[in-house]
């Protein structure tokens, strides 16, 4: 008995069609020398650029306690505690419209279109409150936008091109 089988298949009008290819029968494993597979030399590795790191807290999801991001956060859920980016000079923690953030946030940039209850500490970088936002507590800012956001905190401006005295 042959170990292929070439079936003939309809065309649309139910005519018998070309000929089909002969398939293997009977072959149970994949001839391993032509399978790909990574080599561990091209696996991806974890990045170390800083830039493109990214976490994002979905809506839904709630986190309790305080957090150390290095990157950038999206915080679309609740969380109720602290958040701090470290090691990354251009991170970013943004609040979406669903977003709820009761605690200290440290980042050099804060983008707020949901809720934040505490400190907002963007000290030598920037703060922008959207119109969604409802914002109470303290912001430490070097520049500031707010669109119409519903604000009830306390200003502080911290400006980097003065030097210290002391």
């Amino acid at each position: 008995m042959d170990d292929t089988t070439a079936l003939p298949s309809p065309d649309d009008n139910g005519q018998p069609a070309a000929e089909v290819p002969a398939i293997a029968l009977g072959q149970t494993m994949p001839d391993v020398d032509r399978v790909p597979t990574l080599q561990p030399a091209v696996q991806a590795l974890p990045s170390n650029d800083l830039a493109s790191r990214h976490s994002t807290l979905a809506s839904g999801l709630s986190f309790t306690g305080a957090a150390r991001i290095v990157g950038s956060i999206t915080v679309a859920g609740e969380v109720q505690g602290d958040l701090r980016l470290e090691q990354s000079p251009d991170g970013h923690v943004t609040i979406t419209e669903t977003g709820t953030v009761v605690g200290d946030i440290s980042a050099p940039n804060i983008a707020v279109m949901g809720q934040a209850v505490g400190l907002l500490d963007a000290s030598g970088g920037r703060v922008t409150l959207h119109e969604s936002a409802s914002v109470s507590g303290r912001i430490r800012y070097t520049h500031l936008q707010v669109n119409g956001a519903d604000l009830n905190a306390q200003l502080e401006r911290v400006r980097t091109d003065v030097p210290k005295q002391g």
